[in-house]
């Protein structure tokens, strides 16, 4: 039989710690890292649990941004409960409707307005303080792209890679920064009772380019939008940077689409790796399912940049698994 010892560990701090003694333990969610989720019921209301091993993901990020983002008027979960030591959280509860799913609505085009407009309010509000924030600069992003190299390109040595990718790395980081989520996609966007986004999952918020929050949205790794309909959003997001004087009008539809294709593919290339990553390393072979869609993302740019000739050519050289893999 085997014991979920961190369960029992989480059980007997809501027992000793929390007025939610006895409460029972419903599974809410895992995701792709090590943390899971799970709801409670309580004379208070529902409440989300979190467990994050904390040598593993560690819950003092998630707690102080959580502070200043509400601060900052953003929608996302009171803390009302914390062990930082153990890595234990009770959460308010946002509920079971992810965008994922909402978004096969006719509520589709006014929850993606919804998800620009924080995008909006993250980058007015949070842009100053953003700079106290890790910087997605290129070293970081060298580490990501590492990802797709260890785990679809496995031949090709680190320093060669690193060659082929210097463009895309050097073109990303000419992109202006402000407060970037950093993973704001589909399943980390909730409806709320009152029909707005409640956002999760921001731990990892960096100071990075303005359009990599848009281009997660956009172009979601889990969802398809037409791409016609992805430029006139593309356009419209200019338009409010612009209004609210984050860019300069100077900064044409041209810059702020190669802003857009060259931010998503660094992040697209970093996924399709963690997705092969979490089949063969993590044995969650379910992401596959997305790598093509992603990968479609991916080749669509390289093939609209000639100045990635090089990269195109190598990433086509990867060792891909297929879904049924």
């Amino acid at each position: 039989m085997v014991v979920d010892e961190r369960k029992e560990f989480l059980c007997e701090w809501i027992n000793q710690s929390t007025p939610y003694g006895g409460c029972k333990l419903e599974p809410a969610s895992a995701d792709a890292s090590f943390r899971r989720y799970f709801r409670i019921h309580t004379p208070d209301g529902s409440r989300v649990v979190m467990d994050a091993p904390p040598e593993l993901e560690p819950c003092a990020p998630f707690v102080q941004l959580a502070k200043k983002l509400k601060d900052s008027g953003i929608q996302v979960p009171q803390v009302y409960f914390q062990d930082l030591e153990q890595g234990f959280l009770i959460l308010s509860d946002f509920g079971d409707l992810h965008y994922q799913e909402a978004l096969a609505s006719e509520r589709r085009n006014n929850l993606y307005e919804l998800a620009v407009e924080e995008i909006i309010k993250f980058q007015k509000g949070l842009g100053e303080w953003a700079t106290q924030l890790p910087v997605f600069d290129r070293a970081w992003q060298s580490k990501e792209l590492e990802i797709f190299r260890e785990w679809c390109l496995p031949d090709v040595s680190s320093q060669e890679f690193e060659k082929y990718t210097k463009p895309l790395t050097d073109g990303v980081d000419t992109i202006p920064k402000s407060f970037m989520h950093r993973d704001f996609h589909c399943r980390n966007l909730l409806v709320t009772d009152d029909g707005t986004p409640g956002i999760i999952d921001f731990q990892g918020a960096m100071l990075g380019p303005i359009t990599y929050d848009l281009v997660s949205l956009l172009r979601d790794c889990y969802v398809d939008n037409s791409e016609d309909w992805i430029v006139r959003q593309v356009r419209s997001f200019r338009t409010q940077l612009v209004q609210c004087g984050l860019i300069g009008p100077e900064i044409d539809e041209g810059t702020i689409n190669k802003w857009f294709d060259w931010a998503g593919l660094q992040r697209h290339l970093k996924c399709v790796g963690i997705f092969h990553r979490l089949k063969i390393r993590d044995g969650k072979p379910e992401y596959l399912a997305d790598v093509p869609r992603v990968l479609g993302y991916v080749k669509q740019v390289l093939k609209n940049y000639p100045e990635l000739c090089d990269l195109q050519s190598l990433v086509e050289q990867a060792s891909l698994l297929s879904p049924d893999s």
